[in-house]
């Protein structure tokens, strides 16, 4: 690469020179000509090389794991957003529903699943909060997890 920038640099001066001792008149034309031609040819020479070897991405681009790093806290933040959505969504939905006493706290797992849920609840309104949170979240009963409180 280096050769090719070099043979560019050093043709382009050969062409200043040249063009400046160049004398008026017909022959300043073909010799112009000549001179394109060699630029083209400078400028082209190392394209067939290219396209005959192969091309290593990894050459060009670093592709190591060790400029790659996970940010676990960045991740845990994500969690526990999801987890707070989630949870503040079924929140919003007992109150709609008129459960003032039950309240949920949802734990995902590392894929973002639910692991389980939290539901506290009074006990005569733990069979309805109970079926709002299997249905809003899609889960198997065994995910819950009741704390009744008696009111």
């Amino acid at each position: 690469m280096t050769g090719w920038i070099l043979s560019i640099v050093g043709t382009v001066l050969t062409i200043t020179l040249t063009e400046v001792m160049l004398p008026e008149g017909q022959t300043a034309k073909y010799i112009k000509g000549v001179i394109s031609l060699m630029v083209i040819y400078v400028v082209l020479a190392p394209i067939p090389a290219l396209l005959q070897s192969k091309i290593d991405i990894n050459r060009f681009f670093d592709f190591s794991t060790s400029g790659y790093e996970s940010d676990e806290a960045f991740i845990g933040i994500i969690k526990e957003d999801k987890q707070s959505a989630l949870s503040a969504e079924l929140n919003a939905a007992f109150a709609e529903r008129g459960l003032v006493g039950a309240s949920v706290c949802v734990v995902l797992d590392d894929g973002y699943e639910v692991e389980h849920v939290i539901l506290t609840v009074s006990n005569k309104d733990l069979d309805e909060a109970y079926r709002l949170t299997v249905m809003s979240l899609g889960i198997k009963e065994e995910k819950i997890v009741i704390n009744e409180v008696s009111t």
